[in-house]
């Protein structure tokens, strides 16, 4: 953890237990502290986004929309419009709340705001956005593909564009 958010007083966290749970070991445990720490925990007077889940979420956000357009695309019979709709409803904050609710994303969360705003759906999926950051950050691009994968798109059972569990291509 760094020195700043210990000033802060954020408590250290382990995250043994979401490493195990999405199978991956975090060469940098410092991502997942920043990938948990809302912009709460800094006080108000302070306008950076570092060391708070914004930056992580950006990328995330990014990786998200890549991984599943590759896996959509990969499953299609080629309606563009059916890749556009498909892909919209499995990156909407609905999809990606959900997805942080089955790994209980919200546990993690280190913030001093609301009870509500800290238990939104709009933070929930911002903290799957993040986690999704942090993994392409520590482990690159297949595997928070494969993590997308795995706990996003297979997760849709309503998905019109195949079952989603093709193998991957490396």
């Amino acid at each position: 953890m760094s020195k700043r958010l210990r000033f802060l007083g954020v408590p250290e966290m382990s995250f043994d237990k979401l490493e195990s749970k999405i199978g991956l070991t975090f060469a940098n445990r410092n991502l997942l502290t920043e990938a948990f720490t809302h912009g709460s925990v800094r006080g108000k007077t302070q306008s950076k986004d570092s060391e708070t889940y914004r930056r992580l979420e950006f990328l995330g956000d990014a990786v998200l929309r890549l991984a599943v357009s590759e896996s959509v695309f990969r499953d299609s019979d080629g309606n563009v419009e059916t890749l556009h709709e498909t892909r919209e409803k499995l990156v909407s904050n609905h999809s990606l709340a959900g997805a942080a609710k089955d790994l209980v994303l919200s546990k993690y969360l280190r913030g001093s705001g609301s009870g509500d705003v800290m238990k939104s759906g709009l933070i929930h999926a911002q903290l799957f956005e993040s986690l999704t950051g942090a993994i392409f950050v520590d482990r690159g691009y297949e595997t928070a593909s494969k993590f997308v994968e795995e706990r996003l798109i297979r997760e849709q059972p309503d998905r019109p564009l195949g079952s989603s569990t093709s193998q991957r291509v490396n």
